[in-house]
């Protein structure tokens, strides 16, 4: 049997709107790594917060990996180191910060303790909850970095069209910054470091583990999926993602990500 490599989105995708793990969904992922399959996780969500997702499904063994922030930050779960980062120039962050507080949204950034922002918000709260992790509300965020943070990211919880018309605002600011800025979900926007995405972590851990292409399949449900996506064999979309996802997978799954997705995906092309 020939190894495959399978990406996992996790909010919305391997994860319930709960942020729960199916026993159905463990099951399956056990049973493809049994066999000697790969299973990355592949979220928008920092390393602090995947590596306890990782450790919960018990993906910590030689060979397990996980593309944190979008593709900023590789991990290598067995051993707990990084292989890969690249962030967004400190030089950037205060300006964008600024102009994102003109459309009343909230801003914030990352160090390696956690998230930074200047607001204590509702939406920070419901970021810190859902995703596990802790923050530091300070007067300036640039002044408590360790270096460059691995991306920044902006939330409306209540109205996509406020991030939409930032976005707009922002693109000919971010092309000059070298950023690239897309939705991880509808209240998430993110700026990243130019052509670091899902699909740049994809191809790199793909040739760090030496799995051809033809044995790469990967799951998404939302936007920041879709470089991931175009990088594998077989892309996979969960039944539960906006209908302008669907033209990018091969497979449109028949569960949603409550009802065990990823266990479909699995049974149906890794076992």
């Amino acid at each position: 049997m020939k190894k495959k490599i399978l990406f996992l989105d996790l909010d919305g995708t391997l994860l319930t709107d709960n942020k729960e793990i199916t026993p159905e969904n463990m099951a399956a992922i056990q049973k493809a790594t049994a066999l000697g399959h790969a299973i990355v996780v592949c979220t928008g969500r920092p390393l602090i917060s995947t590596a306890r997702q990782v450790e919960k499904l018990g993906l910590t063994t030689p060979g397990c990996y996980a593309i944190t922030s979008n593709g900023a930050l590789i991990y290598n779960a067995h051993t707990r180191e990084t292989i890969f980062y690249q962030g967004v120039h400190q030089d950037c962050i205060r300006e964008a910060f600024e102009e994102a507080y003109k459309f009343h949204l909230h801003a914030q950034t990352y160090n390696q303790a956690g998230a930074l922002c200047e607001y204590d918000t509702e939406e920070m709260k419901y970021y810190s909850t859902s995703t596990l992790l802790p923050y530091e509300v300070v007067s300036d965020v640039t002044k408590h970095l360790d270096g460059d943070p691995i991306k920044l990211l902006f939330i409306d919880l209540k109205d996509r069209s406020h991030l939409e018309a930032f976005r707009q605002h922002m693109e000919p600011w971010a092309k000059k910054n070298h950023l690239d800025i897309f939705f991880s979900c509808d209240e998430y926007l993110e700026f990243l470091p130019e052509g670091v995405n899902k699909g740049s972590g994809v191809r790199f851990i793909s040739e760090y583990l030496n799995i051809p292409y033809e044995h790469t399949l990967a799951a998404g449900d939302a936007e920041n999926d879709i470089s991931m996506l175009k990088a594998v064999k077989l892309p996979c979309v969960m039944k539960n993602s906006r209908p302008d996802m669907y033209s990018y997978g091969a497979y449109i799954t028949k569960r949603d990500n409550n009802h065990s997705g990823i266990a479909e995906i699995i049974e149906k092309f890794m076992l």
